[in-house]
């Protein structure tokens, strides 16, 4: 098994990863990078399964083995301490590698984390690898924003792009499965990092139907939070400039 592909974009200042969420890609993070690049020395990777690390071995599926995974692809680069910025299963993953090496992570800035919501949409992560039609691809991927025309022809196309790759659809129920199996383990997960001195900054979007944010879990997680009240699951997309200020300012100010 191949390791995962993992790309350097720039900019100068403490590392920042970027961890993208379940069936996207590195190339996700388009509209938040430059940005980011402003203020740290910003890297991006394909997980396990996804983009053009699809022949990496996503072990049983969970995050916990993606975290994994993650982790020794900033072995692999030799990185010490990093900034770790994660969306939705990306969260997820972030906040167990902060978990399982404290000492290798200097913040983490979690977008829609799974764990710090109400419920993962489980029909969307089982329906998600089997899209076959750009019709069932629209209607689906609708449900990750609040703003229907940011899933133009150009999403809609890479997305049918990526799935029809050898292994891709398999990889994804594999991993669907993982995260449902083990969802409650990303719940304790967020009560652990809780009760740590960690710097980390949570943006979610309140109208998120993929999963809405828990108000209660939020309050216990603490830290530094933003909630949009008008962005859904993609807050860096629909939200970009709003979102992009929030987490250049937080990463300043923790510095590295």
């Amino acid at each position: 098994m191949q390791g995962l592909t993992f790309k350097t974009l720039g900019g100068e200042g403490p590392d920042l990863v970027l961890i993208h969420g379940f069936g996207s890609d590195r190339l996700s993070w388009a509209g938040t990078s430059p940005a980011l690049m402003e203020v740290a020395r910003v890297h991006s990777l394909d997980l396990p399964g996804h983009g053009d690390s699809l022949a990496a071995d996503a072990g049983d599926g969970s995050a916990a083995a993606l975290a994994g995974a993650v982790t020794a692809a900033l072995d692999a680069q030799g990185m010490g301490p990093v900034h770790l910025l994660g969306h939705s299963l990306g969260g997820s993953i972030a906040m167990l590698m902060a978990l399982g090496q404290p000492e290798r992570v200097r913040s983490l800035t979690l977008l829609a984390p799974a764990g710090l919501g109400h419920a993962i949409d489980h029909d969307f992560l089982a329906r998600f690898p089997d899209l076959a039609t750009k019709e069932e691809a629209e209607a689906l991927l609708q449900k990750l924003v609040s703003k229907p025309l940011l899933i133009n022809r150009f999403t809609i196309a890479r997305v049918l792009e990526q799935l029809s790759r050898t292994g891709a659809r398999e990889a994804l129920r594999a991993i669907a499965k993982g995260v449902e199996a083990h969802e409650e383990q990303l719940g304790e997960a967020a009560r652990l990092i809780a009760a740590t001195g960690l710097p980390r900054l949570v943006i979610f979007g309140g109208a998120d139907a993929i999963n809405p944010p828990s108000p209660a879990a939020l309050a216990a997680f603490g830290g530094q939070q933003l909630v949009i009240p008008e962005a859904g699951h993609l807050p860096h997309v629909e939200a970009a400039r709003q979102v992009n200020a929030a987490i250049t300012a937080f990463i300043t100010r923790v510095g590295g």
